[in-house]
C-alpha cells in the first residue's frame, strides 16, 4: 500500500471508533475505492497518559508509544495522527522518533477557533485532568492572543466522570453530563467558545451534539486536517 497515513489510536478505543466513522463519513465517495487509505494502531494497552502526569510513579506511556511510531515508520506512512489529546504532552518524544510528520491535534484546534467564533476572546478547556494540570493547550491558546479559562474543580471533577466512568468504564456516553459542562463553561466561567480537549467529549458531541453554544471539537477539527492531507497525498494514487 502507498499513500497511506496511521492513526496511532486506542487511547480510547471507543473515541478511536468516532474519529474513524466522522473520517469515513466525510470523505467524498462513489465507489469503495474512493475511500482513504490507512492504517489504525488501536493500541488500547496504552498506559493511562493522566494517570501518569498526574504521578510519575506510575507506568509510563512513552516507551510503548515511540515503540508503535518507530514500528509504523519502516512502513513509512505520508503522516501520523495522533487521536488523544493528552498524549500531546509527549509529542516531542514522539516527533523525535520519526522524521515522518505527526499532526498535532492541540495546535489545530486552536487555529479553528477564529472559523468557528472570530469574535472570541476567552477559551474555555474542558478536558482530562492531566491535559488541564500539565498546560499543554496554555501555549497554543495564549500564543494565538486568546485568554484562557480552565474548569474549576467541580467542572473537572464532572468531566473526568464522564470521561472515565460513563465512557470509558460503562461505554456510553451522558448527553446531559455534556452539555452541562459546555453550559458551565460558558455561562458561570464567561468562555466565548469552549475547546473539547478530549476525545471523549469529541464521541459525547458525536452522540448528543452541542447546539447552544460554540465548541472547537479536536477530534472533528483534527479529522478535517487529516482529510485535507490524505486527500492531496493520495490524489495521484
Amino acid at each position: 500500500m502507498q499513500k497511506f497515513f496511521t492513526v496511532l489510536g486506542g487511547m480510547g478505543t471507543l473515541a478511536t471508533e468516532s474519529y474513524m466513522r466522522i473520517l469515513d463519513q466525510r470523505t467524498p465517495t462513489n465507489c469503495d475505492q474512493d475511500y482513504l487509505d490507512y492504517i489504525v494502531v488501536n493500541h488500547a494497552t496504552v498506559p493511562d497518559r493522566t494517570s501518569w502526569i498526574l504521578d510519575h510513579d506510575q507506568e509510563s506511556p512513552v516507551p510503548v508509544l515511540v515503540e508503535d511510531v518507530k514500528q509504523q515508520s519502516l512502513l513509512q506512512p505520508e503522516f501520523f495522527v495522533l487521536i488523544c489529546n493528552t498524549a500531546h504532552y509527549f509529542f516531542k518524544d514522539l516527533q523525535a522518533a520519526t522524521e515522518i510528520p505527526i499532526l498535532n491535534m492541540l495546535e489545530e484546534t486552536v487555529k479553528d477557533i477564529k472559523k468557528i467564533k472570530p469574535d472570541a476572546k476567552k477559551v474555555g478547556l474542558l478536558a482530562t485532568p492531566g491535559t488541564v494540570e500539565s498546560g499543554i493547550y496554555d501555549h497554543y491558546i495564549q500564543a494565538a492572543g486568546y485568554e484562557e479559562l480552565k474548569p474549576t474543580q467541580e467542572i473537572l471533577d464532572a468531566t473526568e466522570d464522564l470521561i472515565y466512568h460513563d465512557i470509558k468504564e460503562a461505554g456510553h456516553s451522558d448527553g446531559a453530563k455534556y452539555h452541562e459542562l459546555v453550559r458551565k463553561m460558558v455561562e458561570e466561567q464567561g468562555a466565548d467558545v469552549v475547546i473539547l480537549g478530549c476525545t471523549e467529549l469529541s464521541y459525547a458531541e458525536e452522540l448528543n451534539p452541542e447546539t447552544t453554544y460554540p465548541v472547537a471539537d479536536s477530534q472533528s477539527i483534527i479529522a478535517d486536517r487529516t482529510l485535507e492531507l490524505a486527500l492531496k497525498s493520495q490524489k495521484g494514487r
